[in-house]
């Protein structure tokens, strides 16, 4: 997987829906050998709530090491392998790829790290939990403070805040229907 051109972020940023959504320490950690370090009831909570009768969009890795599709949601998955198949969920190689689906409702980014490297351009929204603590881990978020801006705190809790981010680049472009 490769970075895009600008012409293809502004391509889904016009015609897509897409938003991310990541949870990670204080300390930047997201993962920690394909698993969330950290389990918090209310922040898987959140998650489900946020990106329920949606479409979901995450890496190989990230898909196989939930271990089943999630439920309620259209799980597509970005791999290098173009052999790679899986019954309960659509396989793409490139990103373009997306438009031939025509999603018409969000598109949830949820991991891992080189899928939200390569699909923050093309992000409208971040919603970031940051869980209260360190933790150890071999998975960092990638740097984000270029291309989002914070919005507002939208809920606090005891072991975790969750802030709501806008893109700086496409802030004022307007979502346009796919034409089929």
């Amino acid at each position: 997987m490769t970075k895009m051109s600008t012409d293809l972020y502004d391509i889904l940023l016009q015609k897509l829906d897409i938003r991310a959504i990541a949870a990670m320490a204080a300390n930047g950690i997201i993962g920690n050998n394909n698993s969330i370090p950290w389990n918090i009831p209310e922040e898987m909570a959140f998650f489900r709530r946020m990106t329920q009768n949606a479409s979901v969009l995450m890496g190989r890795k990230t898909f196989e090491s939930i271990g089943h599709p999630l439920p309620n949601r259209q799980n597509i998955v970005m791999t290098k392998d173009a052999a790679w198949h899986c019954d309960t969920a659509i396989a793409i190689q490139k990103l373009d790829q997306l438009l031939e689906l025509a999603i018409e409702g969000p598109i949830w980014v949820c991991g891992g790290a080189m899928v939200y490297e390569m699909l923050f351009p093309a992000c409208r929204e971040l919603y970031l939990s940051t869980v209260f603590g360190k933790f150890d881990g071999d998975t960092k978020m990638p740097s984000f403070g270029d291309i989002f801006v914070i919005n507002k705190t939208i809920l606090t809790c005891p072991t975790f805040k969750v802030d709501h981010y806008v893109t700086r680049r496409h802030a004022n472009i307007e979502k346009k229907p796919l034409s089929l």
